[in-house]
């Protein structure tokens, strides 16, 4: 299955028709339940399992669109922070 960059949760869970569902919450440490509520709206993840979820889905859905409302690092700043750490 393609899947489209930047997604947001239900989506992605849509697209599979639920097959990975199971397998993202795993990955992230969460239930499938609690996957339903994030896409539907009724909860808002922590910055923490945002991150996870990113990760799960190897950055089809981007932490930054499930919490628009945190101070992300740009491209810019995280590649000038790797840069100095280098």
């Amino acid at each position: 299955m393609i899947y489209n960059v930047d997604m947001d949760i239900r989506t992605y869970i849509k697209q599979s028709r639920g097959h990975h569902a199971k397998a993202l919450a795993q990955k992230a440490g969460t239930s499938v339940g609690y996957l339903r509520l994030l896409s539907y709206g009724l909860r808002k993840p922590s910055a923490d399992l945002a991150i996870r979820l990113e990760h799960a889905s190897d950055g089809l859905i981007p932490a930054r669109e499930l919490r628009p409302d945190l101070p992300w690092p740009t491209n810019a700043s995280a590649n000038a922070s790797a840069k100095e750490a280098a």
